[in-house]
């Protein structure tokens, strides 16, 4: 008996924990990750599975280097955001993130990409 005792109440704050322990994930794009597309759209949007904060976004060419983007991330929390993007020449690109839930758990992310002109 004391062990369902202590089964049940272990199981109880697993459940409980729960909603605490998941993490804001992307639930979508507009560019797809390691995608090949003929000229990049005007704005980057990523839909979060919840509000989350949008720390920083960078975008970055093949070789590493930034590529200025005309956006500051807003301070409130949100599901969905949309980045600006410049006119981009054909080469590959990574546009990276990290959000900051909640909890103050920091998560980062990125789409990799491709422009062919």
């Amino acid at each position: 008996m004391k062990h369902l005792a202590i089964a049940i109440a272990a199981a109880s704050m697993m459940l409980t924990a729960a909603p605490a322990l998941a993490h804001t994930r992307v639930r979508e794009t507009n560019i797809a990750e390691n995608a090949t597309i003929a000229q990049a759209p005007a704005t980057f949007t990523v839909v979060f599975s919840a509000a989350t904060g949008l720390a920083n976004v960078t975008l970055t060419d093949a070789g590493g280097r930034a590529v200025a983007l005309n956006y500051t991330p807003p301070r409130e929390m949100a599901a969905s955001f949309a980045i600006p993007l410049p006119a981009l020449t054909p080469g590959a690109y990574t546009i990276a993130w990290r959000t900051i839930a909640r909890d103050g758990h920091a998560m980062p992310g990125a789409i990799h990409f491709t422009i062919s002109g």
